[in-house]
C-alpha cells in the first residue's frame, strides 16, 4: 500500500488541486480580457491558448486517476502501468512551459534588444520543451513504473532545463527593472512592486522544479514529485496570467506619480505630454545633468502593453 500512497494518491490529490486551480485560472482569464482589452492580439491567443491547455490537462488527468481508481479497482496488475493519459499529461506539462518561456523570452527581447539573451533563453526553453516530449515518448514506450526508472536521466536533464530557464527568465527581468531605478520616490515605488510581483510568481515555477527534480533524483517516485508534476502545468499557468494581472496593482501607483514623477522607459507606460522640464547643471561639472521630481509635471500615461514581465 506504501506505493500506492505514494503515486496514487499524489495523483488524486493533483487532480483536486488541478481542478481548483481551473476555476482560478478561469476568474484570472476573465480579469485579464476585461481589464486588457487594449493588449495585443497575441497576447490575448496566449491566454486562450493557456486556458484551453490547462482545461484539456484537467481532462486527461481526470480520466486518468479514473482508470486507476475506478475502472482498475481490485485489478493490482493495472496499477503498474503507466497509461496513455499519464504520459500524455507529460508533455502538457512541457508544452505549457514552453509556452509562457517562449513568450518572457519576446517580451525580454523587446525591451533589451539582446540577441544574446534573447537566444539563450529560447535554447534552454526548447531543450525543455525537446527532454519533456522524449519523457513522454519513453513513458509510452515503457509503459511501466518500476522499468521507468531506467531513464531518470531523461527526467532530470528535463527538468535541470526547465529550472534554469524560469532562473534566467526571472533574474533578466529583475536586473532589467532594477538598472531603471530612479532618484523619484513615486518612480521606484512602481519599480519595486514589479520586482515584488516577479519574485513572488516568477521565481515560483522555478523553486517547484527544482524541488521537483531534487525529489526525482534522490528518491524516485514519491508523494511530492508525482503531487509536483501533476500540478506542474497549472502552476505555469497561473504564474503567467497573475503577471500579466498585475498591472492593475501597478495603475493606481502610476497615476499618483503623474501628478509629479516619472516612470522609466517602457514599463506599462508611454510619456504623451511634458512640460516644463527644466535641467539644473549647477551641481555637476561638465555635461552633466540632474532631474529633480518638481521639473516634470503633467504627464499622462497608458498600457502600451510592452511590460516587461508580462
Amino acid at each position: 500500500m506504501g506505493a500506492l500512497d505514494e503515486i496514487f494518491g499524489a495523483a488524486l490529490s493533483g487532480v483536486i488541486f488541478n481542478a481548483w486551480v481551473l476555476g482560478l485560472i478561469c476568474v484570472l482569464s476573465y480579469q485579464y480580457y476585461v481589464n486588457f482589452p487594449r493588449d495585443s492580439r497575441g497576447t490575448k491567443l496566449l491566454v486562450a491558448w493557456m486556458w484551453i491547455l490547462q482545461t484539456f490537462d484537467v481532462i486527461v488527468i481526470s480520466k486518468m486517476i479514473y482508470y486507476y481508481l475506478i475502472s482498475s479497482f481490485g485489478v493490482s496488475e493495472n496499477l503498474a502501468s503507466l497509461n496513455w493519459e499519464w504520459s500524455l499529461y507529460i508533455g502538457l506539462s512541457s508544452i505549457a512551459a514552453f509556452s509562457v518561456q517562449a513568450y518572457y523570452a519576446c517580451r525580454i527581447f523587446v525591451l533589451s534588444k539582446s540577441y544574446i539573451l534573447f537566444g539563450i533563453i529560447l535554447l534552454f526553453a526548447f531543450c525543455q520543451l525537446g527532454f519533456g516530449l522524449a519523457t513522454m515518448s519513453e513513458a509510452f514506450i515503457i509503459a511501466d513504473f518500476e522499468k521507468f526508472i531506467s531513464v531518470t536521466w531523461v527526467v532530470v536533464t528535463w527538468l535541470s532545463f526547465s529550472a534554469t530557464c524560469d532562473l534566467i527568465i526571472a533574474a533578466a527581468q529583475v536586473v532589467y527593472l532594477h538598472r531603471h531605478r530612479t532618484g523619484i520616490t513615486g518612480t521606484n515605488r512602481i519599480i519595486n512592486m514589479l520586482i515584488l510581483y516577479i519574485m513572488s510568481t516568477g521565481l515560483l515555477t522555478s523553486i517547484v522544479a527544482i524541488l521537483e527534480l531534487t525529489l526525482f533524483a534522490t528518491l524516485g517516485f514519491n508523494f511530492i514529485h508525482v503531487l509536483l508534476k501533476i500540478s506542474m502545468g497549472a502552476i505555469y499557468t497561473v504564474s503567467f496570467l497573475a503577471n500579466l494581472d498585475a498591472r492593475r496593482t501597478v495603475r493606481p501607483a502610476s497615476a499618483e506619480v503623474s501628478n509629479g514623477g516619472t516612470v522609466p522607459d517602457r514599463l506599462n507606460i508611454e510619456f504623451h505630454r511634458v512640460k516644463h522640464v527644466q535641467m539644473e547643471t549647477s551641481d555637476f561639472p561638465g555635461d552633466s545633468t540632474k532631474f529633480t521630481e518638481s521639473n516634470v509635471s503633467d504627464v499622462n500615461f497608458k498600457n502600451d502593453g510592452q511590460t516587461p514581465f508580462v
